[in-house]
């Protein structure tokens, strides 16, 4: 067995202790699991998805959402109006997910963003013989069930030689349309919105307006899910106390049989659950094959990963858009699998003499790199009076670090930090930018220094600084 096969199985092994527990001591009949985020067994991940996709429950069953708390927080956030705005959503994330696959595997793809005097003749040309094989096919269906449904996108069999920026347009205009409408519990400027990072659970109606008003406290509390809801929210998920990391959806006795679609609204469709409810006594999968088919979507998920890891691990370097990146690195990404990355700093020890520089180079999510952490460092605050926001603390540069700058260009950022003191908190606040940035640092006292990310608890590492 190769180590990625024995890790996979180590993975297999975890979600089937987390998941069948649940069949301990009270049958399998009454509840069925969905994992929210994933963290590898190996190193540190987040994945923003549920797994499974899809679950199917009868009337009287329970659907309980399991958090792995990775610092990303997760709302489920479903209803009647929110389902009517997901269903025709699914053929855009199919469309959007399945050509950056297709993209990572075959550099000669265009850029739709930037497209030149590419034609779209040309651009289906190269999608049609694009690799692998199945992607292509999930892409091509996509696109024909969009024109189906009255998208005017051109025909990908009889292309005309329109410029492809005209039809980038069209995407553009037309899926920011069918995307309005949902709502997000974080602002543009990370902070948590009240509407809708508080609970909400509402027969008719949507949520208030204003992002800073949450539900009426009477809505704030959670019935069985029955199908007529307009909408029904879980909130922030907690990771600590009585509620932590689990979140149950009872499904009424009388639940309107149907399918029913939940999305975090922190992270947008893309993490989405099915949930489809059938009359008492129908047949649904068993705990078991929820366990198999949650291991196989998680398996899928993380090769990628598996491979960047080890990469990055055993030989300082990845491949990552078409070049060989030397670390060290603060996160990780792969440019063949979206919605996952790593949380490492890699390598986790780094030795260099006070005043010489250090370059990290930091992908994958948004990630801080912060010296002198306190010991208790909360990411999301919950007040015991109902708000919740994100840690004052988290987003600002800290210690004389400079503020993110504007990205210029489609190349990393670079980021100078200046010197460090070795005295005292220092962060460069959270930053993140596409593909990547360059943050180089000095420390100008020598000594031993641990260091983190503010944002995901595994992501931990040691700088020595030794004498000049």
């Amino acid at each position: 067995m190769t180590r990625g096969a024995a890790a996979r199985t180590l993975i297999a092994t975890a979600i089937v202790v987390s998941m069948v527990a649940v069949a301990c001591g009270g049958g399998d009949s009454g509840k069925r699991v969905v994992l929210v985020d994933f963290s590898h067994d190996e190193f540190a991940t987040f994945a923003l998805a549920n797994f499974p996709n899809n679950i199917a429950v009868t009337q009287g069953q329970t659907v309980e959402f399991r958090q792995t708390w990775t610092g990303e927080p997760h709302t489920i956030t479903g209803g009647a109006s929110i389902t009517g705005i997901l269903r025709p959503l699914k053929n855009w994330l199919t469309l959007f997910d399945t050509y950056g696959v297709l993209r990572a595997k075959n550099p000669g793809l265009p850029d739709p963003e930037n497209a030149g005097n590419t034609t779209f003749a040309e651009f289906a040309a190269a999608v049609k013989v694009a690799q692998p094989r199945d992607v292509g096919e999930r892409f091509v269906n996509a696109w024909r069930a969009l024109r189906a449904a009255g998208v005017g996108l051109p025909d990908l069999d009889t292309p005309p030689a329109t410029p492809l920026t005209d039809v980038n347009k069209t995407i553009d205009e037309v899926s920011n349309t069918a995307f309005e409408g949902l709502g997000f519990a974080m602002d543009n400027d990370g902070n948590i919105t009240q509407n809708l990072g508080q609970p909400c659970y509402l027969r008719t109606g949507t949520p208030p307006e204003d992002p800073g008003k949450p539900c009426a406290k009477v809505d704030q509390r959670q019935p069985a899910f029955d199908g007529t809801h307009a909408f029904y929210n879980s909130g922030i998920l907690p990771y600590e106390g009585p509620r932590g990391n689990t979140y149950r959806v009872p499904i009424a006795a009388d639940a309107k049989p149907g399918t029913y679609l939940f999305y975090c609204a922190i992270h947008g469709p893309s993490q989405m659950t099915t949930v489809e409810v059938r009359r008492r006594g129908a047949k649904v999968p068993s705990q078991h094959q929820v366990t198999r088919e949650a291991r196989n979507e998680i398996d899928d998920l993380m090769a990628p990963l598996e491979k960047v890891y080890r990469s990055a691990h055993d030989k300082g370097e990845i491949d990552f858009g078409g070049r060989k990146l030397k670390g060290p690195f603060a996160g990780l990404a792969s440019d063949a699998a979206g919605h996952v990355a790593i949380n490492e700093f890699l390598p986790k020890r780094l030795t260099v003499k006070a005043g010489e520089p250090v370059t990290w180079r930091m992908m994958g999510s948004d990630h801080t790199i912060t010296f002198d952490v306190p010991k208790y460092f909360p990411i999301v605050d919950f007040k015991s009076t109902g708000g919740i926001r994100m840690n004052p603390k988290l987003r600002a540069p800290a210690g004389g670090a400079p503020p993110m700058p504007e990205q210029q260009g489609q190349g990393p950022v670079k980021i100078d930090g200046g010197t460090y003191d070795g005295d005292g908190f220092w962060s460069t606040g959270v930053v993140g930018a596409q593909p990547f940035i360059e943050y180089t640092l000095r420390v100008s006292k020598p000594g031993t220094y641990d260091y983190a990310c503010l944002i995901h608890p595994p992501m931990v590492g040691k700088l020595v600084v030794t004498a000049g």
